[in-house]
């Protein structure tokens, strides 16, 4: 059940632009959140370490879809994905002051011996670039969300935002390729 819900709330999140496009115009942004709250609420739920942690996942949850209910406001739904960026941003910064950041992870992949010094340096670089990009990503879809209309928000979301993430994630891997390997023969 837990793998299930994780698929479904990875579908989710990627298709969220268009579901809230397409959602918005047949039904109230309520009925949209109560069960997007619900299907998120209910997988972290499931994947919860303790019952104490459950509990406050699932109070929240239930705050959340009460307000969604309560102000039925279609931006509430719209600034979801500037609170996705916040969330990731305020995450790699922690991992800036509380190491291994992501990158150093995922490069550990192939170093498990340990990172070079170099690398380690890099690594970092490249979690403040993904900093940059979320924050400045996060606030142009804020701004869509509050100030443009449906058609604007869904193509910047749902388009726009995951081509520059992909062009930042494809420039960065051909850049680190030329780097280490030409360069410094990692």
């Amino acid at each position: 059940m837990t793998r299930s819900l994780g698929i479904v709330a990875v579908a989710i999140l990627i298709l969220y632009p268009p579901l809230v496009y397409l959602g918005t115009k047949w039904l109230e942004p309520r009925y949209i959140g109560l069960a997007l709250a619900g299907i998120y609420g209910a997988r972290l739920g499931v994947k919860a370490a303790n019952t104490g942690q459950r509990l406050v996942i699932v109070a929240g949850f239930m705050a959340l879809a009460g307000a969604l209910w309560w102000i039925n406001d279609e931006r509430l739904l719209k600034l979801w994905p500037a609170l996705i960026n916040a969330v990731v941003a305020v995450y790699f910064t922690y991992t800036l002051y509380y190491p291994p950041t992501l990158p150093a992870r995922m490069a550990r992949l192939e170093f498990p011996q340990g990172l070079p010094p170099i690398v380690e340096v890099y690594t970092a670089w490249v979690t403040r670039l993904w900093v940059v990009f979320l924050l400045c990503n996060g606030a142009v879809a804020a701004y869509t969300a509050l100030f443009s209309s449906r058609e604007v928000w869904a193509l910047y979301n749902g388009g726009i935002a995951y081509g520059l993430m992909g062009a930042l994630f494809a420039g960065e891997f051909a850049y680190r390729q030329l780097y280490f390997k030409k360069k410094h023969g990692l």
